[in-house]
């Protein structure tokens, strides 16, 4: 099973392969959550996620050819 992984933000300065759309395999009855696993990255660094232009949780389960997207916290002044 295949999934699209986007990240924005600051979180595609540290992972620039994703800050296009870009396919993962995954095993079904995962998790969005298992895919901090397979990007390494932090969960404290995600503050949304957006499945199929939706706002979803961690525990959302992932269906093939899912576009996911990590949104990192954002702070300014």
């Amino acid at each position: 099973m295949k999934v699209q992984v986007k990240l924005l933000g600051i979180l595609s300065l540290n992972f620039p392969a994703y800050s296009k759309f870009k396919y993962i395999e995954i095993k079904a009855g995962e998790q969005v959550e298992d895919l901090f696993t397979h990007l390494g990255l932090a969960s404290h660094e995600v503050h949304y996620i957006s499945v199929n232009g939706k706002l979803v949780k961690k525990d959302y389960f992932l269906k093939d050819d899912d576009k996911v997207i990590f949104f990192p916290q954002v702070s300014g002044g």
